[in-house]
């Protein structure tokens, strides 16, 4: 697994998580997180890149997550989840700005691929975090 070492460069406002949030948001889930999104839970917590625009640029917490995928919470009735978050084999994990997420393949045992949208953004969660490390608005203009 990646050490995700790269992010520790001061520019990113990141906040540690201990295993058992890792584990709950699990048992919630039904299912255990990608293995490369819980090791850069282990291993960075969760936060925000930062970003001189008005994006969130935010990898949510475990509870989050379990909260958008399951619908509750805030995110029983939000409207901007309909139809394109319904997936059951995306998982979304970073919010872009207020209803507008990136979400992970959960069908690819291999990799974890990266979508913004319906558009392939990256091979890996690794690269999608060295990209936005680099350029926190890389695949607005993608096709």
């Amino acid at each position: 697994m990646t050490a995700f070492d790269f992010l520790k460069n001061g520019k990113h406002q990141f906040y540690e998580l201990q295993e058992n949030d890792i584990i709950n948001a699990e048992e919630r889930l039904g299912f255990p997180f990608p293995a490369e999104l819980r090791d850069f839970y282990i291993k960075i917590g969760y936060g925000f890149i930062s970003s001189n625009s008005n994006a969130f640029n935010r990898v949510m917490d475990p509870d989050t997550v379990a909260d958008i995928t399951l619908r509750e919470g805030i995110y029983e009735f939000d409207p901007d989840l309909d139809g394109i978050y319904e997936e059951e084999d995306q998982l979304v994990f970073y919010e872009v700005n207020e209803g507008v997420y990136i979400t992970l393949d959960l069908t690819d045992t291999t990799s974890t691929s990266v979508y913004y949208f319906e558009t392939k953004i990256a091979d890996s969660l690794e690269e999608f975090l060295r990209k936005v490390d680099e350029d926190p608005a890389y695949f607005f203009d993608m096709d």
